[in-house]
């Protein structure tokens, strides 16, 4: 007695059998995307908590006061220049050749 296999079995097991023997195909692609890269900046002696305005009083007179007010202005302004040159540090390698917002602010 001889046994014959299913021509529809043989025919699904053949086209199985050359799907396994053809290459893959593989594509490399491209994905640009941003990634969030931490930048460790520490504050700068310039952008100390206590400005001039904080050691005066009340009870000072307003020369005083105006004075201790112009000085912080100048405080504050120098803490402004440190903060952009360590924003600028940080965002060089993700802007490459065009200007931020914060450069153009500063022009």
């Amino acid at each position: 007695m001889m046994h014959f296999i299913n021509p529809v079995l043989a025919l699904v097991f053949a086209i199985l059998l050359t799907g396994c023997a053809g290459k893959p195909v593989i594509q490399t692609q491209v994905i640009e995307k941003t990634i969030a890269v931490p930048c460790l900046v520490e504050t700068p002696p310039e952008c100390k908590s206590a400005y001039a305005v904080d050691r005066v009083s009340v009870k000072d007179d307003t020369l005083t006061i105006n004075r201790a007010l112009r000085a912080e202005i100048e405080e504050r302004w120098a803490c402004e220049i440190k903060l952009r040159a360590a924003l600028k540090g940080c965002n060089k390698g993700l802007h490459k050749g065009s200007t931020t917002d914060t450069e153009k602010a500063g022009s």
